[in-house]
């Protein structure tokens, strides 16, 4: 009689929890309470570090690249569901493993509080919210969970570094179409003109979001449809060169459709629906051709009998795993108000006071960078009589929305002038061996800016590298004082002309410059 109890007991258990079995009743505290304990912990990261969680919001509603952010959460919610017999199968074990690297993540996200890195303070937490299933559920929960939750990598609003190199792209594979096509072609940069009319090749034409949207379908897929790693990697690696060859193809057609038929079509909105066909097509003929190299689907593991933690222990890993991140990022904040210096900077640059201020002539290119603490914008004439802007933007004390690097920080924040190029120019022999150029065109006159970061004595032109610099400055107890500077000149001939005064006139000034920054830094001090 007791034992067609017990039987009739467990036979209610496997119908009330897919995957668990009789021993799974003796095996510590129900899955579900420990699911429970873990979203709880979710929900206080999420809180601790609400001011980023907020941008990823704000990203979500105001940037199209990243519009599928909400699409996003709910993959994330679909293959967990899909995940849920493999979870219930799981014992419940806290992992030391997992609390090391909870706490990794958390040191990550303090490196980027000090430096003022969104995006890195974004990728921690989602480090730290599947640490978080590790640390509490143990490593054979960590290891499930593993794929669905990297899918949330996709949320953090990221890759608008890369929109300079594929607009670049985009016009240099526009015009090689158009030219074996037989139509004749002067390209300046992104620029190009064709027998019937003039086209630019501007920042919603780059693709973007044809990449991104690429590649977090295409990883959704590789993950649903593929179990072998090399199979994955190779749909991978179609999902990111597919939207590439769309978005040119798009160009192209566009080009020649317009071309053909007078600009009565491909302008407007067949414009944008042209994109969008092209790039459906070209992502239904992907799944058509991967799916045909499905692999079966792993069914769920049976765990040998096992016993696990009690209630208590996974109470006090929970706590543990809700207050080790903030109590880290409270001790960044703390570590950087004590290290970063409060006097507002006195920006003086004596370097160029020997040249002349011009006031008149022509507007120019004038960068914008809100949250400076000091600021010094002036037009200048040199020996030679040509004209040249100096920008020097000094920061001190960065956080959020102010700060050497941050995406509100503009060249041309007008466009009014054509964005015409984005390239790296190597300086060999000179203390400053690499600035970004970036070229403009607006009425037949042609602008060539010269852009830096100076970093507490050290100077780069990519803003990883000075992200990385400010760091270390900070981590080492010596502030975070930079500065951007952007040297401008002018010509009706081309982008090189400009270029060339530009070069000339950074050689004579720059490194006084620089000399100008350090003292600033130094008084401060």
């Amino acid at each position: 009689m007791g034992t067609e109890r017990m039987t009739s007991l467990n036979r209610q258990l496997k119908s009330a929890v897919p995957g668990i079995d009789a021993q799974a009743a003796g095996r510590g505290v129900n899955n579900l309470l420990v699911w429970g304990l873990i979203v709880a912990v979710w929900g206080a990261l999420l809180y601790a570090f609400r001011p980023y969680v907020e941008m990823v919001l704000v990203a979500w509603e105001t940037l199209p690249s990243h519009a599928h952010g909400y699409v996003v959460l709910m993959v994330v919610a679909y293959l967990l569901w899909t995940k849920r017999e493999h979870l219930a199968a799981v014992v419940c074990r806290p992992s030391w493993k997992g609390f090391v690297a909870l706490a990794f993540g958390a040191f990550v996200a303090m490196v980027g509080e000090l430096t003022s890195v969104a995006a890195m303070v974004q990728f921690a937490l989602v480090l730290m919210i599947f640490c978080t299933v590790w640390a509490i559920g143990g490593d054979r929960a960590g290891r499930v969970a593993a794929g669905p939750l990297s899918f949330l990598v996709f949320a953090v609003p990221f890759g608008q570094e890369a929109l300079p190199i594929l607009m670049n792209w985009t016009a240099d594979a526009t015009v090689v179409a158009l030219r074996h096509s037989g139509v004749p072609v002067f390209q300046e940069g992104r620029n190009f003109v064709i027998p019937s009319g003039r086209w630019s090749v501007i920042e919603a034409c780059g693709g973007i979001r044809y990449l991104l949207s690429s590649v977090f379908i295409g990883a959704v897929f590789a993950y649903l449809t593929y179990t072998r790693v090399h199979k994955r990697v190779l749909f991978m690696v179609w999902s990111v060169i597919m939207p590439l060859l769309a978005n040119w193809l798009r160009a192209y057609v566009i080009v020649m459709v317009a071309h053909h038929t007078d600009n009565e079509w491909g302008m407007g909105v067949s414009h944008l629906a042209f994109g969008w066909i092209i790039f459906g097509i070209a992502v239904f003929i992907g799944f058509a051709v991967g799916v045909r190299w499905r692999d079966p689907l792993p069914e769920a593991p049976r765990e040998a009998p096992a016993a696990g933690s009690p209630l208590a222990v996974v109470v006090v890993a929970a706590v543990l795993a809700a207050v080790i991140p903030p109590g880290v990022a409270s001790t960044a904040l703390a570590f950087a108000s004590r290290t970063t210096g409060t006097d507002a900077p006195k920006l003086q640059l004596d370097s160029l006071a020997d040249l002349e201020r011009d006031s008149g002539g022509f507007e120019g290119v004038r960068p914008s960078f809100p949250g400076a603490r000091a600021i010094h914008e002036a037009r200048y004439k040199t020996r030679d009589g040509e004209i040249v802007d100096v920008f020097v933007a000094y920061f001190r004390n960065q956080q959020q929305g102010a700060e050497l690097i941050n995406v509100s920080n503009k060249l041309d924040p007008t466009h009014d002038w054509s964005w015409a190029i984005s390239s790296s120019v190597r300086r060999p022999g000179t203390t400053v061996p690499e600035v970004r150029l970036e070229g403009y065109v607006k009425s037949g006159r042609h602008a060539a800016a010269y852009q830096l970061y100076w970093v507490n004595d050290q100077t780069t032109a990519n803003d990883t590298a000075a992200k990385l610099l400010e760091a270390v400055s900070r981590l080492r107890g010596h502030g975070d004082d930079s500065a951007a500077i952007i040297l401008t000149m002018y010509s009706t001939e081309d982008l090189e002309a400009a270029r060339l005064k530009t070069e000339a006139f950074a050689a004579e000034r720059l490194d006084g410059l620089l000399a100008d920054l350090r003292r600033t830094a130094e008084a401060g001090r």
